[in-house]
């Protein structure tokens, strides 16, 4: 697994750029009965539209979003309650 970190928005050169490293590891460095490499980008600000035409469809690379400053603990405890109302909702909806 590679991982690169980005402090701006995300761009078809970064996209383009992990490729360039995730082929080089599956060539040159992952072992014959090792699973493909995959490649993680984490960067501040991210641009779904950018990634979808970017990238094929069936590629191991992954681009997400990170903050800058950790959430404090009423935003966490917000944020789970909010999370498991919603997984609740959807079970007894299918029920």
């Amino acid at each position: 697994m590679l991982i690169d970190l980005k402090r701006d928005k995300l761009t078809h050169q970064d996209l383009g750029q992990m490729q360039m490293y995730v082929n080089y590891f599956d060539r040159h460095v992952k072992l014959p009965d090792e699973s493909p490499t995959v490649g993680i980008l984490l960067c501040h600000r991210k641009n779904d539209a950018l990634v979808e035409l970017t990238l094929p469809p069936d590629t191991n690379i992954f681009a997400s979003k990170y903050q800058l400053y950790l959430p404090t603990k009423e935003e966490l405890k917000a944020r789970l309650e909010s999370i498991t109302t919603s997984l609740d909702d959807s079970l007894h909806a299918d029920r």
